[in-house]
């Protein structure tokens, strides 16, 4: 069935296997997806990024000794803290991304691996979509992850790259129905596009990537990816430390 002008679907690629280190995704998922598109965008869990990277790192699988191991990793992958509560830290990590704990996982992975985040997570992306090309498939690709908000309870997913793809719509200049000029309005069509794959992808259910199809938009290698687009620099950020740690280093600067 033809969808309407203007509407989406948001499609879970199923029977992609337990990824290894060193293998194919360009080739797991075309063989799962024979039905790819053109102009399709393709929503990737970070996760089956880092370990076909080899993003993985070796801990014990239980006792204290797991937990030393895994507090080593935190502060290899951390640049910055910015909250403690209890065993949760948010920190910045070497990419820029402000996570919970550094976005190390131990889910949906052998008990005795911790799955880091891609390297360069744009990178990532371009290579993929480079290979899905080379075999003939013109698509835009996003690597996702969950990621938690400051204000709101719940999590959802966000991108962390892209490529063929520009991350933000920008609508500064623009004019709404009323006439009134938008002065601010950027929207994060990557982080959008992450949200609505989670849908279809869910978190225990083994599907690691899904499909957008009907967003109009252009694939193009021009433009620019997430880190440089999304991640705010220091001096734009308005939130860069909790509220504990603000008050912290305003009684230490008195």
């Amino acid at each position: 069935m033809e969808l309407p002008d203007g509407a989406l679907s948001v499609i879970p690629v199923r029977g992609i296997p337990s990824v290894q280190p060193g293998d194919d995704l360009a080739s797991l998922i075309m063989t799962a997806a024979p039905w790819l598109r053109d102009h399709d965008i393709l929503v990737v869990t970070s996760k089956i990024v880092s370990k076909a990277e080899g993003a993985l790192v070796d801990v014990p699988e239980s006792g204290s000794e797991r937990e030393e191991a895994r507090e080593s990793v935190l502060r290899s992958q951390t640049a910055r803290v910015v909250a403690t509560r209890g065993h949760t830290r948010i920190v910045q990590t070497h990419h820029g991304f402000v996570m919970a704990n550094a976005g190390i996982d131990a889910s949906n992975v052998d008990r005795a691996q911790l799955v880091l985040l891609p390297k360069d997570p744009d990178a990532s992306a371009r290579a993929l979509r480079a290979e899905l090309l080379a075999r003939g498939l013109d698509v835009a690709i996003v690597v996702s992850d969950t990621a938690g908000r400051p204000w709101r309870n719940g999590l959802t997913d966000v991108a962390l790259g892209c490529a063929g793809i520009s991350p933000l719509r920008d609508h500064r200049g623009e004019t709404d129905p009323y006439g009134n000029e938008l002065h601010i309005t950027q929207m994060s069509i990557v982080d959008e596009l992450a949200a609505a794959a989670e849908l279809v992808k869910g978190k225990i259910d083994q599907v690691p990537v899904a499909v957008v199809r009907g967003l109009i938009t252009s694939t193009t290698d021009e433009e620019p990816g997430v880190v440089p687009t999304l991640v705010r620099d220091a001096g734009s950020d308005l939130f860069s430390l909790g509220t504990a740690e603000a008050m912290e280093l305003g009684r230490t600067l008195l």
